[in-house]
């Protein structure tokens, strides 16, 4: 949960504090993300580009399909080389006994439902490149 709502305040900072003509160029990005070669939904989807600046993150529906955003919701990717993270997580759950604060009706997130690597761009291994004008990736994640 703290993931998401850092995701929803970094894409609302990028629309509230940005014009889209003053910034690097973007390009449109939407694709399909699948693990073990069935569509993954409900996952956070992040292209940072690897000389720096401004992460695109989308979030992909119930088919695995996303569309990032950069400084506005749908505006794309920075143009250039990306390193790709993608954080699927099950529903957040009441905390047991020992784990948390021990506040009562305190809730922790949910399991990793695919493996952790993927989660960060460091460790994900995953690359992709946006050109100018429309892109289309698929983003085929294994074991």
């Amino acid at each position: 949960m703290q993931f998401r709502m850092m995701l929803v305040a970094a894409i609302w900072l990028g629309v509230l504090g940005c014009s889209g003509s003053s910034g690097p160029a973007t390009a449109p990005v939407s694709g399909l993300v699948t693990y073990k070669g069935q569509p993954l939904a409900d996952a956070d989807v992040s292209f940072a580009p690897e000389g720096g600046g401004r992460v695109a993150t989308g979030r992909t529906d119930a088919s695995g399909r996303f569309t990032l955003g950069t400084f506005s919701i749908d505006d794309g990717a920075i143009v250039g080389k990306h390193r790709v993270s993608i954080v699927a997580l099950g529903p957040d759950r009441p905390a047991k006994p020992g784990e948390g604060s021990g506040m009562p009706g305190e809730t922790v997130r949910g399991e990793p439902r695919i493996p952790a690597k993927y989660f960060s761009p460091d460790t994900s291994g995953l690359v992709q490149e946006v050109k100018p004008g429309s892109n289309s990736v698929e983003i085929a994640l294994k074991e």
